[in-house]
């Protein structure tokens, strides 16, 4: 942002951020390519279209390593621009203390990537997209200082990633140890609390139903009553059936008024339920448009997990498509299926140590289904306990070859050998 006259202020647009950095730091690189842009502005090259200045000037140097730290400062809107990951040729990318929350899903067109350092951010879970799988030369992750209580599932199907750091999160992993390890009984009751605030909720329309009912048929009664009354009125002109006639009447327009309000009662209930909002007296509802070709296609490429990155395997339009609709997804780490970030899931948390250090990590999967939520939970149960089963055996093998084995006679403590 540079000042002008009179306090006028400018800024930079999201194309030159990565320019203003360069000028910053390295000026003679940023000279040299202007002068490049120049000699095609003379007519003396030939200009790719469709390309922005950042694009040309990354692709103008090729760059091997790119080193990008502290840019965004606490309070901006941390946007990467996807220009950044087009450099297949990077092998170490580093974006600490940036103030991040998402990483784009363009970080999987980064093939030749070794080296990703992400400390000192505010990613999550979610923040990280499984996309990161497709760059399989990445053998070292560094996630200190972030929000993670666990890492992504999917970090396990890379077994090339041999070095992650994740200091700084133990706060967070702690908290995913305490709620895994609690009692299962303890876990029990809370989704007994979540059942009963569903069936109480049933249970409160339900009981309005029936209200509405018995208010349906006095109010039927009552008017049928009136109006016998106030025929015998007119055959026997006695003055006790008007009386007794407008009482009814009165009795009925009460509940008539009561039955209103239950039925108010009821239509919120049943539209809060069906998604329908409402807006003054204007409905709207917000069911859910069919999905169009183009994302019922772009939901299978995501869902067969493979490499959509690859050059010559889709058109670049498609790419960017795909990575642009990629975070409004889940993809569940069992089957191929992808749903959208609002419908119902399963988390699915797993323990692990295949990185360096002595910690059990946690490990977060998401299943589209109970059946799925198994298929990840259970042979990663087993696993571990058979990891446990067999560093116990280790364990006792070596204190009974400690216990068989002949210690070294002790030193005299004789006064010869104080000499």
């Amino acid at each position: 942002m540079g000042g002008c006259g009179g306090g006028d202020e400018r800024r930079i647009s999201a194309d030159l951020w990565f320019l203003a950095v360069v000028l910053e730091k390295s000026p003679h690189r940023l000279l040299k390519f202007l002068r490049h842009e120049l000699e095609l502005e003379l007519g003396q090259g030939v200009r790719v279209p469709g390309q922005t200045v950042l694009s040309r000037y990354l692709a103008h140097y090729n760059f091997v390593e790119m080193h990008l730290d502290s840019v965004f400062k606490y309070g901006e809107v941390a946007t990467l621009p996807p220009e950044l990951f087009k450099c297949r040729n990077v092998r170490v990318l580093s974006l600490k203390y940036n103030n991040l929350e998402w990483i784009p899903p363009d970080v999987g067109r980064m093939s030749a990537l070794e080296r990703l350092s992400l400390t000192n951010n505010r990613l999550q879970n979610q923040s990280i997209p499984f996309t990161l799988t497709f760059c399989r030369r990445l053998t070292e992750l560094y996630l200190d200082n972030n929000l993670l209580d666990a890492l992504p599932g999917f970090l396990l199907a890379m077994p090339q990633l041999c070095t992650v750091h994740r200091h700084g999160n133990h706060n967070y992993f702690k908290a995913t140890f305490m709620w895994y390890h609690t009692d299962v009984n303890e876990r029990g009751k809370e989704t007994a609390q979540k059942y009963s605030k569903r069936k109480s909720f049933t249970e409160e329309i339900d009981e309005l139903k029936a209200t509405k009912q018995r208010l349906q048929a006095d109010v039927d009664t009552l008017t049928k009553s009136a109006g016998r009354l106030s025929e015998q009125v007119e055959t026997t002109g006695n003055l006790i059936f008007v009386s007794k006639s407008n009482s009814f009447i009165r009795t009925a327009r009460e509940k008539t008024a009561a039955l209103a309000d239950i039925n108010k009662q009821l239509s919120d209930r049943v539209l809060r339920v069906c998604g329908v909002a409402q807006k003054g007296k204007q409905q709207v509802q917000t069911s859910k448009h069919p999905d169009t070709l183009v994302l019922l296609a772009a939901r299978a490429v995501m869902a067969s997990k493979c490499d959509f990155f690859q050059p010559d395997l889709l058109p670049v339009a498609v790419q960017d498509y795909i990575a642009h609709v990629y975070p409004s997804f889940n993809v569940c780490g069992n089957c191929p299926t992808v749903t959208p970030l609002a419908a119902p899931g399963y988390k699915v948390y797993t323990f692990k140590n295949p990185y360096l250090g002595n910690t059990c990590v946690p490990f977060q999967h998401w299943a589209c289904s109970l059946a799925c939520a198994k298929q990840i939970e259970v042979p990663a149960h087993m696993e571990q306990m058979r990891a446990a089963e067999r560093m116990d055996r280790e364990y006792n093998h070596y204190i009974q070859e400690f216990q068989v084995e002949p210690r070294p006679p002790l030193p005299s403590r004789g006064l010869c050998a104080l000499v």
